[in-house]
């Protein structure tokens, strides 16, 4: 490895845990992070934020050397969209436009996630052109809000779309990202973004500057997850956002 490629970071912006219709526990996210040499990761559970809490408290326990950054797949109306750096849930089943507005009002950066893709629900390439259209006005200016697009997701959905969102983001002006989208450790870094420097300033830094770029990794095989364990996660992802949701009337904490 160069030492110019040594100086980039190297972050995952969509991990999921067993606080959500994630596997794993947050201990061993950070740790398949560590072992894979990620010094950025976002813990991006549905529509809450408990599983992103705990993954930095313990990070900071233990003295980690990983930046972990609170975040969520919040649930549109028109698609799944990554909220990072929010201490508290975005609402779920707003429009495109209010859920990134909603995001930007806790200070935090907005990433559309895994484009175009069938499943898992995604805004369509008419979707995405929209919503640069109303959120143009606020995008303009010299410290504008973050909206990125993740053009570097493994699962197969997004990948066989891949080619033709970075296409079409030539027009979008989007800074890239890359997410692993991973239920399982072994997915951990599947995906990247690479920004110069390391850590969540840098990587902020960099994503608002345009400075970003995303990669694709090893992907695990179903042979290498389990069928059972694989059946088992779409289970706990069909009612990931229903029991967040309740969970909050509830009065459950985030």
């Amino acid at each position: 490895m160069t030492s110019a490629a040594r100086d980039w970071g190297r972050a995952d912006l969509q991990i999921h845990t067993d606080a959500s219709d994630g596997m794993d526990g947050a201990l061993t996210i950070l740790a398949a992070a560590l072992e894979r040499g990620l010094d950025t990761i976002a813990i991006t559970d549905h529509d809450q934020v408990r599983g992103a809490h705990l993954a930095r408290e313990l990070a900071a326990q233990r003295g980690d050397p990983i930046d972990v950054i609170v975040a969520s797949e919040v649930t549109s109306r028109h698609g799944h969209i990554l909220a990072l750096w929010i201490e508290e849930p975005i609402p779920a089943f707003k429009s495109a436009a209010q859920t990134v507005e909603a995001i930007w009002k806790q200070g935090g950066a907005a990433i559309i996630a895994h484009p175009a893709a069938v499943v898992p629900f995604a805004l369509t390439v008419g979707g995405i052109e929209r919503l640069t259209r109303d959120l143009s006005a606020e995008r303009t200016g010299d410290a504008p809000p973050i909206l990125a697009l993740e053009t570097a997701n493994p699962i197969p959905s997004a990948r066989w779309r891949r080619h033709g969102v970075i296409a079409r983001n030539e027009r979008w002006q989007l800074p890239a990202t890359g997410g692993s989208d991973a239920h399982f450790h072994e997915q951990v870094g599947a995906g990247l973004t690479r920004y110069q420097g390391r850590g969540q300033r840098a990587l902020r830094a960099a994503l608002s500057a345009g400075a970003t770029t995303s990669e694709l990794q090893h992907y695990p095989s179903l042979r290498e997850i389990g069928a059972s364990r694989l059946l088992r996660q779409q289970w706990r992802g069909i009612s990931a956002t229903p029991r967040a949701l309740i969970g909050r009337r509830l009065g459950r904490g985030r």
